[in-house]
């Protein structure tokens, strides 16, 4: 059954204590900085607190800004700094490209009419050379670097987690999901991920997401990914500001703290962050307080390894029936076979003892759906279209 819990404000003064900090001291460094990657000079701005001490890695956290933004005026949105002070953190704000049509967009494979800014860009790249770069110049513990974005940067955090999560701790989202141009479901392990969705957003809604998954998909998808219980612990927040807004944390937890899915479900809020005193909770703290329950182990840290692509679909979009096949003989006998729609409904569980298994799924509506291949601890996640 699912727990419920309140925070007092007994519970929250420390955190609050946090967020009230005085970053007014001179020595502080907020620099801006360019390389060169993909043929393009690409800006990123990096805060430094004035308690760095190389002797001492710090944390590294990186904040990418929504469309249209750049990393001057997200940096003082997010506003990590009054945290990396006590905290140890060095903060990075990277800079997306520009795109002619949209201005400055991530290639966060987020799109609508079949338009997708900046798709040639190589942002995934450009992202972890940027990771590179920062790890010559700072002292950086490297089992504790983290991504966060917010809107389209929060879909770009998505895609990193989904497509190069072997160097970066934990994912954090703020109103922003899977893009609907995303191919490849195939994380490769549990990814320890929070998102943030107001179910008042008017630009990438809660519901009806016209740039990528729902919110209640996404949290799904990665609950079904982490091997997580289905049953959350849920806290509410203290309603303390008269702000129209009340919050609602959900814990989802498998076997280990890499399994941890976090998702903050915050009523009334639209499309923006949530700062404290304006709000009952600064998002830029929750985001840290989940960050810093996690770190990163070897590349074995899972068990739950990925394949690469050793199984096709066919027909593909299907009717009445798919086959699934493996790429050698026997690749695909005793494994499980799990489809799941795009809401996380687990819709069908085969167990496949042959080179091949046929599905019948002409009782399913039209749509696009996940399937997944289990093989003792490793597995790979597909997607099929039935029309």
């Amino acid at each position: 059954t699912t727990e419920i819990y309140t925070l007092s404000l007994h519970d929250a003064l420390p955190i609050l204590f946090i967020v009230f900090v005085a970053i007014n001291n001179i020595n502080a460094q907020l620099t801006d900085n360019a390389m060169y990657f993909g043929g393009l000079t690409r800006n990123y701005r990096v805060y430094l607190s004035p308690n760095y001490n190389s002797s001492k890695p710090a944390s590294l956290i990186f904040g990418l800004h929504g469309w249209g933004d750049n990393m001057n005026d997200f940096s003082s949105t997010l506003n990590f700094s009054s945290i990396a002070d006590t905290a140890n953190i060095i903060c990075v704000y990277p800079q997306a490209a520009y795109d002619l049509l949209v201005g400055t967009a991530w290639n966060a494979s987020a799109g609508l009419g079949g338009y997708y800014p900046n798709g040639f860009v190589d942002d995934v790249g450009f992202l972890n050379a940027l990771i590179d770069t920062i790890l010559l110049k700072y002292s950086i513990d490297t089992n504790k670097i983290y991504m966060c974005g917010f809107s389209l940067g929060g879909f770009m955090t998505q895609k990193m987690a989904l497509l190069s999560n072997t160097r970066i701790a934990a994912f954090a989202s703020i109103s922003g999901t899977i893009g609907n141009g995303t191919t490849n479901f195939n994380p490769g392990r549990s990814v320890p991920i929070a998102h943030f969705h107001g179910l008042a957003d008017s630009v990438v809604k809660y519901y009806n997401n016209l740039y990528g998954f729902d919110a209640d998909s996404l949290v799904s998808f990665w609950v079904n990914n982490n091997f997580c219980s289905s049953n959350p612990v849920v806290y509410n927040y203290p309603n303390l500001v008269n702000d129209s807004i009340t919050i609602e944390r959900y814990e989802y937890s498998g076997n280990t703290s890499q399994s941890d899915v976090w998702f903050y479900k915050m009523y009334g809020a639209n499309h923006y962050i949530l700062s404290y005193p304006q709000n009952d909770i600064s998002q830029s703290l929750e985001v840290w307080l989940f960050f810093r329950r996690h770190s990163l182990v070897s590349t074995g840290i899972n068990t739950k390894a990925n394949h690469s692509q050793n199984f096709t679909i066919s027909p593909n979009p299907a009717n009445q029936k798919i086959v699934v096949n493996g790429f050698s003989k026997n690749e695909l006998k005793n494994s499980i076979i799990y489809i799941y729609n795009l809401q996380g409904q687990l819709l069908l569980e085969q167990y496949v003892d042959s080179d091949i298994a046929e599905i019948e799924i002409n009782s399913f509506i039209s749509g696009m759906y996940l399937i997944k291949i289990l093989q003792g601890n490793n597995y790979e996640v597909l997607k099929f279209i039935k029309q």
